[in-house]
């Protein structure tokens, strides 16, 4: 495989920088828009990168928006080893919160994709007064996760860099075509952006921990009447990755909660319905951050 040109190569609205945190935690991050523009975070899911949001960014930054979108720790082109135990939600919410602090960020609103969205839902729990509103898509605690990927909470570290053979172009296809929906499509470039950092043996030690310590299960309905009112949870009907089972009874847990549902849609909306959904979140933030800014709900 040749090495492809990694993102934002190609996305001339946005520009790419590493980032310390001050627990000494290095950062890959996107960004778009000006820099003193009305921030918005997003944070991506398990095996991802901020690739995935390619064509949120440009359309929250032309909205006057500085959008900022990491590769979690352990994804992507950050950081990839980390000590055990530090690859649980709550250490990826965490994360973030320096992340931002890093960037001089006090308050935001913050959408997660898949994994991600547990991982910001996390956020709104640690530090709610920092959550301006939260936008969930496809989100990890709201769905049921396929239970396979169980098995490899048994797989030793050691042994993870073994896998590096399986990062190929047909392992691709496999994972985009379980990603997508029924009408949705990838280009060679998808396929290149999503096997780049495997190029790096240590990132397969860091899913593998992932695998092994992050919680993916279902929210309590007491945490979830703990999220900020108003969040919006947008599914795909034929998300294959976190199934929507009984997701709107969840959402009614969340004080003036929403869901929409798009259909055909699979796990990546963002992608797969991009100028749909990034109206319908770009709307999202402007009207959360203008009943914020009145202080109502």
């Amino acid at each position: 495989m040749t090495r492809p040109s990694h993102f934002p190569d190609g996305f001339p609205a946005c520009t790419a920088r590493n980032a310390t945190l001050s627990d000494g935690t290095r950062l890959r991050v996107v960004e778009s828009g000006a820099a003193d523009g009305a921030p918005v975070l997003l944070v991506h899911g398990f095996g991802a990168s901020a690739y995935q949001w390619r064509y949120l960014m440009p359309a929250l930054a032309s909205a006057g928006h500085r959008v900022i979108a990491p590769d979690l720790p352990g994804h992507g082109f950050s950081q990839l080893s980390l000590p055990a135990g530090e690859y649980t939600r709550a250490a990826y919410a965490r994360r973030m919160w320096l992340l931002l602090d890093a960037l001089g960020v006090m308050r935001a609103p913050v959408i997660g994709h898949s994994m991600g969205g547990a991982i910001a839902a996390e956020m709104a729990w640690q530090q709610p007064a920092r959550v301006e509103s939260l936008a969930l898509l496809s989100p990890a605690g709201f769905g049921m996760v396929p239970g396979r990927a169980r098995v490899l909470r048994f797989v030793p570290d050691r042994v993870a860099p073994w896998a590096r053979p399986f990062a190929s172009r047909q392992a691709a296809h496999l994972i985009l075509g379980d990603v997508y929906g029924p009408e949705g499509a990838w280009s060679r470039r998808d396929e290149e952006e999503l096997l780049a950092p495997y190029g790096q043996p240590e990132i397969f030690r860091a899913l593998l921990r992932t695998v092994k310590e992050f919680d993916f299960r279902l929210h309590a309905s007491a945490r979830l009447a703990q999220l900020p009112p108003g969040t919006l949870v947008l599914f795909g009907t034929h998300d294959q990755v976190v199934r929507p089972v009984d997701v709107a009874a969840r959402v009614r847990s969340i004080p003036e909660g929403r869901l929409v549902m798009l259909p055909r849609i699979g796990h990546l909306p963002q992608v797969e319905a991009a100028e749909q959904v990034s109206a319908l979140l770009g709307a999202f933030v402007r009207e959360r951050r203008i009943a914020s800014a009145a202080g109502v709900h």
